[in-house]
């Protein structure tokens, strides 16, 4: 009793830190930590909400990487509330029935517990992270799609003439060079909370966000690890760069490695690729959709036409899914190319039509807030360091071409979205990365009307 009085004691202690964000281990971690080295085998049970299947989903395919399954250790995960079987051993730790709501790790005799609520299981991902045992399908699949995705860049920049085959080469190399360098990318907060969602979604539930059903339809195929998740954020990451090289101009792609450069080099455009979170896929819908306005001629043939904005349409939708304030995309299209009326109609019919079902589906988006963010000031100083050299390159090179700026076509294109997101961006710091992206190729496209002959 006194044992269960004292332990009793322990937790209420740890609850404030618990829920502020902290992953208790009972009775310590090194006890998890040996289960985790051990031989044992393991079979995973899930509480009865899509919540809890969802996450013994994770947990089963975590620990796959490591053990094999087996009857030696039953790892139940889920609470005393809607877990059969954990309800039934909870006495056997001494703690109240309420505790196991909160995140914990709880290691009893050929038992290990992995506990929480919906608002906060996610949690215990912390306990696995980690771990890195990537399944040599997962590296084999990861390494054939870099070599695929570099050898059809290398040939399409290549054909085009003149050195973008040689430049392209040069960036894939310091992308490389990143990736071999750089720690492994950690799981925000906010993407495990969405990993959470996304789960839900691939064990047969209702998923919160489009981010969360895009990535609960991959994870019923591939299986939902922090070695599959970081290789797919790799992956994200090349072919952001890969498709900068198509936002130069189509006489002068090896131009597109200046883009590139003028992007990555600043850390606030960097940042969102250093974590894992939904912001690079994001970008990664985003310059593919500015790479198709850059260098598609529609055809004058109408259901050609129609299938081109259809594409040009799915991949701004990918974008406005995770950032709704890219709706501003279609609108700037059609303000810069204004002419060809039957393909802007379509394409704001197709855009606006699909964003409408996405806010049918998982309703209306964040509206813009009310107040600037806090450190908004911090933010222009931030901007002002990381955009600087785009600004004063691009101001440069507008001063010193010959004739005016042409407010039609990509150059208004290119400008007018920033002239709108860069107020927005003190509201929504998100939207920085963005702005830094395009002020890079217009920066680079009036380096180009430098050059005679162009």
């Amino acid at each position: 009793m006194r044992k269960a009085i004292l332990i009793t004691l322990i937790l209420l202690l740890l609850v404030p830190t618990v829920s502020a964000g902290e992953l208790a281990y009972y009775p310590n971690r090194e006890t998890f930590q040996a289960f985790l080295n051990s031989s044992s085998t393991y079979t995973v049970v899930a509480g009865s909400d899509d919540w809890a299947r969802g996450w013994a989903y994770y947990v089963d395919e975590k620990l796959y990487t490591i053990k094999p399954h087996g009857n030696d250790t039953l790892v139940l995960v889920g609470n005393a509330y809607n877990n059969r079987l954990m309800a039934v051993i909870w006495n056997r730790t001494g703690l109240p029935k309420n505790a196991s709501l909160l995140p914990s790790i709880i290691v009893l005799n050929n038992t290990l517990l992995i506990t929480g609520s919906e608002d906060n299981i996610y949690l215990t991902e912390r306990a696995f992270e980690d771990l890195w045992n990537p399944p040599r399908d997962s590296l084999v699949v990861f390494t054939l799609l870099i070599i695929t995705i570099f050898v059809l860049f290398l040939v399409s920049l290549g054909s085009e003439g003149g050195h973008a085959g040689r430049f392209y080469v040069l960036a894939f190399s310091l992308y490389a060079l990143w990736y071999l360098t750089a720690d492994v990318p950690r799981l925000t907060e906010g993407f495990l909370a969405q990993l959470l969602s996304s789960l839900e979604f691939a064990v047969g539930g209702v998923p919160s966000s489009p981010l969360s059903a895009l990535m609960g339809g991959v994870f019923r195929v591939v299986p939902p690890i922090e070695e599959n998740i970081v290789f797919i954020h790799w992956l994200l990451v090349l072919l952001v760069l890969s498709f900068s090289f198509y936002l130069a101009p189509r006489r002068a792609r090896e131009l597109g490695f200046l883009v590139f450069g003028l992007a990555f080099v600043a850390p606030m455009f960097r940042a969102g690729f250093g974590h894992v979170s939904g912001s690079v896929l994001g970008m990664a819908g985003f310059v593919i959709t500015l790479a198709i306005i850059s260098n598609v001629t529609f055809s004058p043939e109408a259901w050609k036409a129609l299938l081109q904005t259809g594409v040009m349409s799915m991949f701004t939708l990918l974008a406005v899914a995770i950032n709704p304030y890219l709706t501003l995309v279609p609108l700037a299209f059609v303000a810069a190319f204004p002419k060809r009326h039957v393909r802007n109609y379509a394409y704001l019919i197709i855009t606006g039509a699909g964003a409408f079902l996405l806010y049918e589906a998982f309703g209306m988006p964040i509206s813009l807030p009310p107040e600037m963010d806090p450190r908004a000031a911090e933010y222009l100083k931030e901007f002002l360091l990381n955009g600087g050299l785009i600004v004063v390159t691009a101001l440069y090179a507008a001063f010193n071409r010959k004739g005016r700026i042409t407010m039609k076509g990509m150059p208004a294109f290119l400008i007018l979205p920033p002239i709108v997101s860069l107020p927005m961006a003190f509201f929504v710091p998100s939207l920085f990365p963005y702005c830094i992206l395009l002020l890079a190729a217009m920066t680079v496209r009036l380096i180009h009307a430098l050059t005679p002959g162009t």
